[in-house]
C-alpha cells in the first residue's frame, strides 16, 4: 500500500470545507463529517464529541448509527476515548477494551482510533472510530482521519465564531430597541416592562427582574417588573431588603455581581415556588453616585463578559429614562430638543460609524476564513476590537447624561463629556488617536497615507472636533466612495489647525445633497469659529477640509 493519501479522498474533504462555508447547523455539519470519515476508513463505529469547558466534559455531538444506543451523552476525564483525550490531550490507538474505563461494552475487542480536535492550542473536542477484528487501520486511513479531525476543528471553530457574532448582533439589536422605547414610552413602569420583555425575548435569558429602590425606604427593593418565567409564575409585588441577596449586593456595592454557581454563593435567594437557577447576573442601575434599581437576570448557563457589558449599557439607558421620568415636568421643550440633537449627532458621528465598519467587516469574514484561517483570525480580532469600542462609546455617551457634579464618574467631570478616543487625544494628541482609529476602520483593499509632520497639539475641544470630522469622512469613503486610496493630513499653520481627508473614489456627482453626517461635521467645526468645506478631489474623488483657529495646548498639558 502507498503511504500517501489517495486523491479520491481529497474530493470529499473539499466538499466538507465548502459545506462549512454555507454555515449549516453545527450538528448537521458534524454528522456529515462523521459519515464521511466512517465511509473513507470503512469504520464500524464512530463518534464526535465537543468539549464543554464550563463542566469540563466531552459532550457527544453525533455517533455512527451502529452504536447510537450505546453512546453516553457525556464523558468525564478518564471515561472512554473522549475522557482519555480530555485527561491526556493525546490521541488513542489500540484495543478499545484496554482503556482504563471503556464505556461502550459491545466494542471491547475493536481496534479504536481517537483523535483530539484542536484549534491552535485549544481543545475543541474529539473524534473516534473503530473497526472489528481482525481488521486494523492502515496508515493511509489514519492520515485521512487526521485530516478529517482538522476539518472538524474548522467546523466547530467556525460555528462558534458565527454564534459569537450572532450574540453580539442580538445585543446591539436589544440596545437599539430599548433606546427607541425610551423616546416612545413616557410611562416609566411601562418602559421598564418593555425592557424586561425585550431582554427575555432577544437574549433568551429565562428569568428577568427589574426592581427599583423604594422611594420611601432606600433599604428596600420593590420588584414589580419581571420578564420570562418570573413574569408568568410570580403574580405579586415583592419587597426585598438590600441587606441580603445578590441583587442587594449590587445595590450596596454599586457594582455588577456575576455569579455562575449560585449554589456555592450563600447570598443567593430563590423565589418560593420556582426552580432555582444556575447563574445570576445583577447590574445596578446607577445615575451618578445614586443607585436607582437593578437589572437582574438568571439562567441555566454561565454568563460571560459580553452579557455583563450588554446589561451595563442597558442599565445606563434605563437610569437616564428613570431620571427623565422624574424630571420631565421641569425640563423645557427647547432644552430637550437641543439635547436630542446633540445626542443624535454624537450617536451618528461615533457609534453609527463603528457599527457600519463592523457590518462591512463581518461581510468579508466567510470568504477570508475560506482563503486563510489566519486571515479570518485577524479579521475577527479586528471585529472584536470594534465591538468593544462600540460598547465603551455607548457607555461613555450615556454617562454624560448623569449630573455633572458626579464624583463617582470621572469621565463626566472632565469638561462635561467624554468618549473612548478622548483619552488617546489626551495622551497622544490627534495624530496618535487617528492612527488607532484608522487601524480599526480601514478595510483591506483601501490604501491609506497620512501626513502629520506639521501638527502641533491643540486644545482637546478642537482636537475632538477634528477627530470626529475625520471619523465621519473616512466612514463615508469606506461605505460610499468605492475608493482605492485615501490621504489624511493634519497640520498647524501660524493661525489655523487644518485637517484634510481626500479619496480617489467616485466623487460627489451631479445629484449630490449633503446628509446628516456632513451637516454634523459642519456644525462641529463652525461652532468652534472654524471653516468647513466639501469639494471635488483632484483629479477625482472628494476632498473634505476643516479649519479651526489655532489653539495650542498649554506646554505642561501637551503630550
Amino acid at each position: 500500500m502507498s503511504d500517501t493519501i489517495p486523491s479520491a479522498t481529497l474530493g470529499p474533504l473539499a466538499a466538507l470545507l465548502a459545506e462549512i462555508e454555507q454555515a449549516p447547523p453545527l450538528r448537521q455539519l458534524l454528522e456529515q463529517i462523521l459519515d464521511a470519515a466512517c465511509r473513507m476508513a470503512h469504520a464500524d463505529t464512530g463518534i464526535i464529541g465537543v468539549y464543554d469547558a464550563d463542566t469540563d466534559v466531552m459532550r457527544t455531538a453525533t455517533v455512527h448509527h451502529s452504536v447510537q444506543a450505546q453512546a453516553a451523552p457525556v464523558y468525564a476525564r478518564g471515561e472512554g476515548i473522549g475522557g482519555h483525550i480530555l485527561a491526556t490531550g493525546m490521541r488513542y490507538m489500540g484495543r478499545y477494551g484496554d482503556l482504563p474505563d471503556p464505556r461502550t461494552k459491545v466494542i471491547l475487542d475493536h481496534q479504536a482510533l481517537g483523535l483530539p480536535i484542536r484549534w491552535q492550542d485549544r481543545l475543541l473536542g474529539y473524534f473516534a472510530v473503530s473497526v472489528a477484528p481482525p481488521r486494523r487501520f492502515r496508515s493511509t486511513q489514519i492520515e485521512t482521519l487526521e485530516l478529517i479531525a482538522r476539518v472538524a476543528a474548522i467546523a466547530i471553530e467556525h460555528s462558534r465564531r458565527q454564534e459569537e457574532e450572532r450574540r453580539r448582533s442580538s445585543r446591539f439589536e436589544l440596545i437599539a430597541r430599548i433606546a427607541a422605547d425610551i423616546h416612545r414610552e413616557p410611562d416609566r413602569d411601562a418602559l421598564l416592562q418593555r425592557a424586561a420583555d425585550a431582554i427575555h425575548g432577544v437574549l433568551k435569558f429565562p428569568n428577568v427582574d427589574i426592581p427599583l429602590l423604594d422611594p420611601s425606604d432606600p433599604n428596600m427593593l420593590v420588584v414589580r417588573i419581571r420578564g420570562g418565567s418570573y413574569k408568568r409564575n410570580i403574580q405579586k409585588v415583592d419587597y426585598l431588603p438590600i441587606s441580603g441577596g445578590i441583587m442587594g449586593a449590587a445595590v450596596r456595592e454599586g457594582r455588577t455581581q456575576l455569579v455562575n454557581d449560585v449554589h456555592a454563593d450563600p447570598r443567593y435567594l430563590c423565589p418560593p415556588g420556582v426552580k432555582a437557577a444556575r447563574a445570576e447576573l445583577a447590574v445596578p442601575i446607577c445615575l451618578g453616585d445614586r443607585v436607582l434599581g437593578v437589572v437582574n437576570v438568571e439562567g441555566d448557563r454561565p454568563f460571560d463578559d459580553l452579557d455583563r457589558r450588554s446589561l451595563e449599557v442597558i442599565a445606563d439607558y434605563l437610569a437616564v429614562a428613570i431620571d427623565n421620568s422624574q424630571l420631565s415636568g421641569k425640563v423645557s421643550e427647547a432644552a430637550v430638543l437641543a439635547e436630542r440633537q446633540r445626542l443624535a449627532r454624537e450617536l451618528h458621528d461615533n457609534v453609527t460609524q463603528i457599527l457600519s465598519s463592523m457590518s462591512l467587516l463581518s461581510q468579508t469574514l466567510g470568504a477570508a476564513w475560506q482563503r486563510s484561517p489566519a486571515e479570518g483570525e485577524r479579521r475577527v480580532a479586528r471585529l472584536q476590537q470594534l465591538a468593544q469600542t462600540a460598547f465603551a462609546e455607548l457607555r461613555m455617551l450615556l454617562r454624560q447624561l448623569a449630573p455633572p457634579d458626579s464624583a463617582s464618574h470621572p469621565a463626566i467631570s472632565r469638561q462635561g463629556r467624554s468618549f473612548v478616543g478622548l483619552e488617546n487625544l489626551r495622551t497622544q494628541a490627534l495624530p496618535g488617536a487617528l492612527t488607532k482609529l484608522l487601524a480599526a476602520m480601514i478595510p483591506d483593499g483601501l490604501s491609506v497615507k497620512t501626513g502629520f509632520s506639521g501638527y502641533v497639539p491643540q486644545q482637546l475641544e478642537n482636537e475632538e472636533a477634528l477627530y470626529r470630522v475625520c471619523q465621519e469622512a473616512v466612514s463615508n469613503t469606506v461605505r460610499h466612495a468605492g475608493a482605492k486610496r485615501l490621504r489624511i493630513e493634519a497640520a498647524v499653520t501660524a493661525t489655523e489647525a487644518v485637517l484634510r481627508v481626500a479619496d480617489d473614489g467616485r466623487g460627489l456627482g451631479g445629484e449630490f445633497r449633503p446628509g446628516v453626517g456632513l451637516g454634523s461635521m459642519r456644525t462641529r467645526v463652525e461652532s468652534l469659529r472654524g471653516h468647513f468645506r466639501v469639494s471635488p478631489g483632484n483629479p477625482r474623488g472628494t476632498l473634505i477640509e476643516a479649519r479651526l483657529p489655532r489653539a495650542d495646548r498649554d506646554a505642561e498639558a501637551a503630550p
